[in-house]
């Protein structure tokens, strides 16, 4: 019996994944619901790293505290898969953006979802890879 096609991988951007859980009824949760249902998500040490110091920020107490904004983070974590990250990546404006494009090559990702504005959807495509706007995502 043939084994089931494998899901697509995608990459999802801290921005995008903070937001859907600040504001569960906007697009950003949108797409991460989508993402999590229809494909494999991915995630790195870095990136995962970055999602906890950005959600540990004080700036953010007024809308949820602080522990279960960690929580959040944790169950995020164990939502997705892990990738090892080995390629170094220096392509994107802001030097912060270069681990998830890192992270999209060494997971052979078909796109990356992001919920800048400027930096990383400039690059779309990037080496045979989408990088998608929120909106695009959720269009497709």
């Amino acid at each position: 019996m043939p084994k089931p096609p494998r899901p697509e991988v995608v990459v999802l951007d801290t921005n995008l994944v903070v937001s859907a859980f600040l504001r569960p009824d906007g697009a950003a949760a949108q797409a991460l619901v989508r993402a999590l249902q229809r494909f494999e998500v991915v995630a790195s040490h870095q990136t995962l790293d970055e999602l906890l110091d950005v959600l540990g920020r004080s700036k953010f107490d007024r809308y949820l505290p602080r522990l279960e904004r960690l929580e959040y983070a944790q169950t995020y974590a164990q939502a997705v898969r892990l990738v090892e990250v080995g390629t170094c990546v220096n392509d994107c404006a802001d030097p912060k953006d270069n681990k998830f494009l890192a992270l999209a090559l060494d997971a052979h990702a078909s796109m990356l979802v992001s919920g800048d504005k400027r930096d990383l959807l400039s690059m779309d495509p990037y080496r045979g890879m989408r990088i998608l706007s929120i909106g695009q995502f959720l269009s497709e």
